[in-house]
């Protein structure tokens, strides 16, 4: 089984990387073969628009976007993490969920395979869940409806802004470690 993490933060071993890291860990004590990409290091450009993926698969640009198109494809199950920036998911991953309109068939249906379990993990320094929820529950929406797949979780690291504070909630790194290996059963 194979499980991608795309982390949404420019913080490398900032808090949602460290939730990242969590489920991936989980997912590979469970057997899994995990890989972690930083899409603050990929090279790649915003959609253009010019719907050239409504006729052909795949997309017109041709940088870091194709191997990701082909990581989510053969992915068993995909870890997407990003923090909450100025009120919503980071530049970053807005960016990269853009570019995933490749993956969509002009029915809106998805052009890879269907069922793929999800973890979402993020981190706000808001102390309340509450107060950014509804951004991972739209995130959640849209890879359930556009790309059918089944999230299986979402874990949000809350009150945090230095990096690596998250590390210090032992039940939250707990709950991570477990949501990668319910991806793995």
């Amino acid at each position: 089984m194979k499980v991608a993490g795309f982390a949404g933060s420019p913080r490398k071993n900032g808090n949602t990387d460290v939730l990242l890291q969590q489920v991936l860990d989980g997912a590979a004590e469970a057997g899994a073969d995990v890989e972690k990409f930083y899409i603050n290091d990929m090279d790649f450009k915003g959609c253009q628009g010019c719907d050239y993926c409504r006729t052909t698969e795949g997309c017109k640009l041709t940088d870091d976007m194709t191997k990701a198109y082909d990581v989510i494809s053969n992915a068993d199950a995909i870890v997407f993490a990003s923090p909450i920036y100025f009120f919503q998911m980071t530049g970053q991953m807005r960016l990269f969920l853009d570019r995933c309109y490749a993956l969509v068939n002009n029915d809106y249906s998805p052009r890879i395979e269907s069922g793929k379990k999800v973890v979402i993990v993020g981190a706000q320094e808001a102390p309340n869940v509450a107060t950014f929820i509804k951004v991972y529950e739209e995130f959640s929406s849209v890879l359930q409806k556009f790309f059918e797949m089944d999230v299986k979780n979402i874990i949000v690291d809350v009150g945090h802004h230095a990096p690596g504070e998250a590390k210090n909630n032992s039940e939250l790194m707990e709950k991570a470690r477990s949501a990668g290996v319910s991806l793995i059963e």
